[in-house]
């Protein structure tokens, strides 16, 4: 294996793995609490937007690399936005932590089509090919 192919792997490891930290995360902040969940209406499209436009970015990203990014990252940036239009503000650090994991998705894909394919006498699994 060369250091590309190593690297892509490694990287699309590290996207599902801390994406999964995330989403539980995420899920825990959103759920977990005795608040209600009883939302104004823009109240409610930041909340489609992050954390359950994320989280679903993750999902997505298991199966479908680029579109499960391109999902977490659009839905983080249309949140950031829409902050950005509501309060002035820009998310803090912790957003960014949260969503980068859809960026990592993105660069394994881009990584994986630019790396060479493995041959049959670098691949690990050779008898498992039908």
């Amino acid at each position: 294996m060369n250091s590309q192919t190593i690297f892509t792997v490694a990287a699309r490891w590290i996207a599902r793995t801390w994406g999964i930290a995330s989403a539980l995360l995420l899920l825990a902040f959103a759920f977990g609490g005795r608040e209600h969940l009883r939302f104004t209406t823009a109240e409610a499209m930041a909340f489609l937007l992050f954390p359950i436009g994320v989280v679903i970015g993750f999902v997505i990203a298991w199966w479908r690399e680029l579109t499960g990014g391109l999902v977490n990252v659009g839905c983080f940036f249309l949140f950031c936005l829409l902050l950005l239009a509501w309060s002035g503000r820009w998310p803090g650090i912790y957003f960014i932590l949260f969503a980068a994991p859809g960026f990592l998705h993105i660069a394994s894909f881009v990584l994986a089509r630019t790396s060479p394919p493995l041959s049959t006498s670098e691949n690990p699994c050779s008898s498992c090919q039908s």
